[in-house]
């Protein structure tokens, strides 16, 4: 088969129309959202005490989709990964910038993309929450130059999690697949035991055998990922291209700053 996705990067569709099928798309991904839960402020919060775990677990789903879809489709021939951005690893930074993340949403109950999608149904606390998020994208970039050395520090480059756990992508798909599956599981386990209900729902029976024939379906083709070697989806020889700039220009950009840096320090000891 012959790789044409992505559709913009291969020349199968424009640049133009590219940004047009933004909107249809964006109107589905609105829809899922709201229909989710993720337009309701309250119900994201919940997640945190296991009071309702419905946000959490469409996470997982949307996880195990997003990542059986994205190396099927490679594996198949359909999509050329070496044309996917991948986001570069800046460990630390992105650890600390996820709790504070994680902090914002339990006390907000909303991040950026959920809040907009909340402010089209007429949420009053989602506009409060973006004004908040555009003033603290205002000072972060102001102050930038207090903490722009640790922001760009512990980089990594595009580090995949088989490159950490040192084992193939197949079986490492198979593993986010599980652990999606079980962290389901489980926050569905915690609050029914939590948050015990006596209401009965009519068509339980039914989401229940949906939703294992899904897991199902999920967990087969995790199991024949498991079984092929990871040039199969991915030819790690080639350089995965960077959105702004190359990873050269990166690496050298960091080696720049930090020679400059002491040089800087070498003169004022001077």
């Amino acid at each position: 088969m012959d790789m044409i996705a992505p559709l913009v990067k291969t020349g199968v569709i424009s640049s133009s129309l590219n940004l047009w099928l933004a909107l249809p798309i964006g109107f589905v991904f609105g829809f899922a959202l709201f229909h989710a839960g993720f337009t309701d402020s309250r119900r994201i919060a919940w997640a945190f005490y296991f009071k309702d775990v419905g946000v959490p677990v469409v996470m997982f789903s949307a996880i195990a989709t997003g990542m059986l879809g994205l190396w099927g489709l490679s594996l198949i021939g359909f999509l050329d990964i070496s044309k996917v951005y991948m986001l570069p690893t800046f460990l630390l930074p992105m650890a600390v910038g996820g709790l504070i993340f994680g902090l914002g949403m339990v006390i907000g109950g909303y991040c950026p993309g959920t809040a907009a999608a909340s402010i089209a149904t007429g949420k009053i606390d989602a506009v409060i929450f973006i004004v908040g998020f555009l003033l603290g994208s205002l000072v972060f970039g102001d102050f930038f130059p207090v903490w722009g050395d640790f922001y760009n520090s512990d980089y990594m480059g595009v580090f995949r999690l088989d490159q950490w756990l040192g084992i193939g992508l197949g079986p490492t798909v198979l593993i986010v697949v599980l652990i999606a599956v079980g962290g389901t599981i489980f926050m569905r386990f915690v609050q029914n035991k939590v948050w015990p209900t006596t209401e009965v729902d009519p068509q339980e029976k039914y989401v229940i055998r949906l939703h294992a024939a899904l897991i199902a379906v999920a967990v087969i083709i995790g199991f024949t990922f498991a079984f092929f070697p990871s040039e199969s989806f991915i030819d790690d020889s080639v350089e995965t291209p960077y959105y702004i700039v190359p990873k050269t220009t990166v690496s050298q950009a960091v080696s720049e700053t930090q020679t400059s840096e002491s040089g800087e320090l070498a003169g004022s000891g001077a």
